[in-house]
């Protein structure tokens, strides 16, 4: 008697690239996990729950949504280059917009400043005594 196949199981492994989703977040400088949140919203919505109920409109929609998306991006960091950076030498909203908490905490933590989170005792080690 043939041995049965064992029954189909979907991996959703499959449907994820975690290489291509760390280069990413790799590739923004200063992103947060706020950056991404709502490019997975998004995602979500349009290739799973549209996709799996209305494949004829995301068929037809999907990459000039993708399109509009990505020239918005453009657009808008043209005109938050020209209109916030350019005019000025970029010292427009200096004591205002850029020294916005979410602006400058990176520049004000532990890891900016060189700071251990623990010290060691003088002749503490760190790691096994012995390798």
């Amino acid at each position: 008697m043939a041995d049965s196949a064992p029954p189909l199981q979907v991996a959703y492994s499959e449907y994820l690239n975690l290489p291509i989703i760390f280069t990413g977040t790799g590739s923004l400088p200063h992103a947060t996990p706020l950056n991404f949140i709502p490019w997975v919203i998004v995602a979500f919505i349009f290739n799973y729950v549209i996709r799996r109920r209305h494949f004829r409109w995301w068929s037809k929609y999907n990459y000039v949504l993708s399109a509009g998306l990505d020239a918005g991006l453009a657009v808008s960091a043209m005109l938050i280059f020209f209109i916030l950076q350019y005019p000025k030498n970029g010292t427009i909203g200096e004591n205002s917009i850029q020294t916005w908490w979410g602006n400058d905490i990176f520049n004000r933590n532990a890891d900016a400043s060189g700071i251990p989170i623990k010290q060691l005792a003088d002749g503490e080690a760190f790691g096994p005594s012995t390798w």
